[in-house]
């Protein structure tokens, strides 16, 4: 039998002899499943793109040797689902998140429900490294003029978003839903343009459960759509845990060539608690999360989840968003108004494990990729709850890199990312095989992460060709991505 190393060496040979490389990753367990690589190998990064992936690279080959002996090296992770700006209210500046993710160890982002505008704000103020793409949050007389919007305007804004540099929409069900007919006219709007559209599900006849999940697949009709965090559908709010799981997996089989999806494996989840001028709770997922534990859906109940620990308040402190329950969680949720960033722990992990390991008959996965949902909230945990299912059995390594490295790449269409194939990009995530944790990662060839701290600054904004001039304008690095090369649009006439 040919071992994988010796495979490798047949497929790809490197004159590495006769090549200088700006970095050496050295002595590290390179995984890189598209490859078929997993074993003992030099990582040489040249000009910030993958120049060789060997044994042995001579150290005189290199401008600068770093030693990952004993560390998982790895396509840098691509999370489809986090959180960087944001068109409605709040108490935490969610340009914070650009740390946050890289600390976790992530390369790549995109800023789902945010703002392009305040996204490429933040990654000027605060950026840390990321590449990042943006979606805009659909919210009613704030990012679009109608409740219910008619298709006319709906091109308009997707034209707009695009224009100002995002890649599409995302509709916000749990907190400002459309009729479902409105729904499907976003969907329709979008696919026309090749933009993004996210579906946090949610309509006016239903909720951000397993009720609105149901309704999804009539308003994707035709279309294309990402639906979004699919573990938040299976939470037990209607039926069990473990049926809404099983029943999700039979939506998702039969919409298998028109939804793209992903999962995040933390137990907390972010919502807001804002409450109206007679107390009550106004959001559907603010509610759901009182609701699964007895509260009233209140602003005493609210207060009264902090008071005893269930419910944390998210508050900015040392450049980084905290969760504080008790009376000081009260006092930052008082001193708010209500309009404040909350987090429950209401995923069932049984529901995310499941939904993250589940495969189809011929070995590909049946949710598409692991993100955190996270951010600027404190729950960016998708590498190292990955590594916990490596080291449980659940999934082996060369499946968790796919799901956190590669399935996202061809997701958003990054087809130089995800994979150490020479000339691809060098984003890399070196992982603690100890801890799970990731300790260093790498954009383009450039450290932005070290010892789980961040050290890099700005980012790339990614943009569609209608967002050139906007990303121009700022300054900033910028790629030009083509959503037709996305999983979104795969085979889309």
């Amino acid at each position: 039998m040919i071992s994988v190393e010796s495979c490798f060496r047949r497929v790809i040979k490197h004159l590495v002899t006769s090549q200088q490389f700006d970095t050496v990753l050295a002595n590290g367990r390179v995984v890189d499943p598209t490859n078929n690589i997993d074993g003992v190998f030099d990582v040489g990064i040249r000009h910030g793109k993958i120049a060789a992936v060997s044994e042995n690279i001579a150290p005189d080959r290199a401008d600068d040797i770093i030693d990952v002996t004993g560390q998982i090296v790895m396509p840098g992770h691509i999370d489809t689902h986090a959180h960087l700006s944001s068109p409605f209210g709040g108490n935490v500046d969610r340009a914070y998140g650009h740390a946050m993710l890289v600390e976790s160890g992530t390369t790549t982002a995109l800023d789902l429900a945010g703002d392009p505008t305040a996204m490429a704000t933040g990654m000027v103020q605060r950026g840390a490294g990321l590449n990042v793409a943006s979606l805009m949050g659909l919210v009613p007389h704030s990012t679009i003029s109608e409740d219910d919007p008619r298709p006319s305007v709906l091109r308009d804004v997707i034209s707009d978003v695009k224009t100002r540099g995002g890649f599409g929409v995302k509709m916000l069900g749990g907190y400002h839903p459309f009729t479902p007919e409105a729904s499907a006219d976003v969907v329709s709007a979008a696919n026309e343009q090749l933009a993004w559209v996210a579906f946090h599900v949610g309509t006016k006849n239903s909720g951000s459960d397993m009720t609105g999940l149901r309704e999804v697949p009539e308003i994707t009709g035709n279309g294309r759509l990402h639906v979004a965090h699919i573990n938040s559908y299976t939470r037990g709010m209607i039926d069990q845990p473990h049926e809404e799981v099983q029943e999700a997996f039979e939506m998702i089989e039969r919409m298998r060539s028109q939804w793209i999806t992903e999962a995040y494996l933390a137990q907390a989840n972010g919502t807001n608690g804002k409450c109206d001028e007679n107390g009550d709770v106004i959001y559907n997922v603010a509610q759901n999360c009182l609701k699964a534990r007895g509260y009233p859906t209140t602003d005493e109940g609210v207060k009264q989840s902090i008071l005893d620990g269930y419910g944390s308040a998210l508050i900015e402190r040392g450049g980084r968003v905290i969760m504080v329950t008790g009376q000081e969680g009260v006092d930052i949720f008082e001193a708010a108004s209500t309009d404040a960033s909350l987090s429950y722990p209401v995923n069932p992990p049984t529901s995310a494990f499941t939904l993250a390991t589940a495969k189809y008959d011929d070995g590909t996965f049946r949710v598409d990729a692991i993100s955190t949902d996270g951010g600027s909230l404190p729950r960016n945990v998708a590498i190292e709850r990955s590594m916990a299912l490596v080291a449980f059995g659940a999934l082996n390594m060369d499946e968790a890199v796919t799901k956190l490295s590669y399935t996202p790449s061809r997701m958003l269409g990054l087809l130089n990312k995800g994979h150490f194939s020479e000339g691809a990009d060098a984003d890399v995530t070196i992982v603690n095989a100890g801890t799970g944790k990731a300790s260093m990662s790498l954009v383009a060839g450039e450290l932005i992460m070290l010892n789980g701290r961040a050290i890099g600054k700005g980012g790339t904004w990614m943009v569609l060709e209608d967002g050139k001039a906007a990303a121009e304008s700022t300054g900033l690095p910028y790629q030009v991505v083509d959503l037709e090369n996305s999983k979104l649009y795969a085979n889309w006439n």
